[in-house]
């Protein structure tokens, strides 16, 4: 085979594995300069009620976007229509092909006011949205308390790390969860990774350390059975998981800026690593969910990936199904 045709085939092999989201961004990736990454990073973090993809398209389509929402929620939440001739932006949806939003600034009052002040409306509606967006770190450490073990995950700040690290993951079986499965079921079952913080972090701090160590995770930068790693340089794995932990902390509110790894790029020209947005984005999504509220066991990374726990959780639904139906018989035949 020839050379020329050598180079073909392994330019097509990597363009396939490419994902959509990374050929549609690597202009971002390999071209954009820090100063225009943290740009994008902080207009990402303005739309927290959309996952991070979703942020990135609004970005590609409407660079000066505000609040988007659909035609329907800015007439029901907002009493707004649509102006005539508006562009909306699309967005992709799960089990749905797209979604069409359109930005406040495409909207209008249903019912016009002569004493109407329609900017000072806009500014006060944003005002309310990001107020909405800051939570109580509290409820996020519960609800990562529930879900990290449906992962897998053990947390603690028992393992000692070293003078310059303050938060490690490692692969790790040696310690036994407590995983909630359901409302009242919990399972022992013993644990894939143990990721440990710094006990002197506290807070919003040990939130955004906990987030870095997850992004490792969910960018796939530690060897494992459950994926297929990814081939990074330690700056590329540090420079995504500095930057999942950053959109997470803007997104949910958190009044915490990680920017160790990040820093050097703030307001600078050089170029960023060669990083892939689309792990970053499915990190951040995946973080998300984590910190934001319940999460099905049937979603689960250790549901999907241990064979064994997978079993138990069948077997209890199985029995919890067959309880259910045997009281119900008793019932009716009373």
């Amino acid at each position: 085979m020839s050379e020329e045709k050598l180079l073909e085939g392994t330019e097509e092999r990597r363009e396939k594995e490419l994902s959509s989201i990374d050929r549609l961004f690597q202009d971002i990736r390999q071209y954009c300069t820090g100063a225009e990454f943290m740009k994008k990073l902080e207009f990402y973090s303005k739309f927290p009620y959309i996952g991070a993809y979703n942020a990135a398209l609004v970005e590609e389509q409407r660079p000066g976007a505000r609040f988007v929402l659909t035609a329907r929620k800015w007439k029901k939440e907002y009493q707004r229509k649509i102006k005539l001739n508006s562009r909306p932006v699309m967005i992709l949806l799960p089990f749905y092909p797209v979604e069409f939003l359109f930005d406040i600034s495409d909207t209008e009052p249903i019912h016009t006011n002569p004493y109407y002040d329609d900017d000072q409306v806009i500014e006060d509606i944003i005002k309310d949205h990001m107020a909405s967006c800051v939570q109580d770190i509290g409820e996020y450490f519960r609800n990562l308390e529930i879900n990290l073990p449906k992962n897998g995950i053990s947390y603690n700040h028992d393992y000692i790390v070293g003078s310059e690290l303050r938060a490690e993951t490692r692969v790790d079986s040696s310690e036994k969860l407590r995983i909630q499965v359901f409302k009242d079921l919990r399972i022992v079952h013993h644990n894939h990774f143990a990721i440990s913080v710094d006990f002197k972090a506290k807070g919003a701090e040990e939130l955004a350390l906990l987030f870095h160590e997850l992004a490792h995770l969910f960018c796939r930068h530690i060897a494992y059975s459950w994926w297929k790693v990814r081939s990074c340089t330690k700056e590329e794995k540090e420079f995504e998981a500095e930057t999942v932990s950053y959109l997470v902390c803007r997104r949910l509110g958190i009044n915490y800026n990680p920017m160790k790894y990040l820093a050097g790029y703030v307001d600078s020209d050089l170029e960023i690593p060669n990083i892939s947005l689309d792990s970053i984005f499915r990190a951040v999504d995946q973080i998300e969910l984590l910190a934001k509220g319940y999460v099905e066991i049937s979603k689960s990374f250790l549901y999907k990936n241990d064979d064994t726990f997978k079993k138990i959780v069948d077997e209890e639904r199985k029995r919890i199904r067959n309880e259910r139906a045997r009281a119900k018989s008793v019932q009716q035949s009373f």
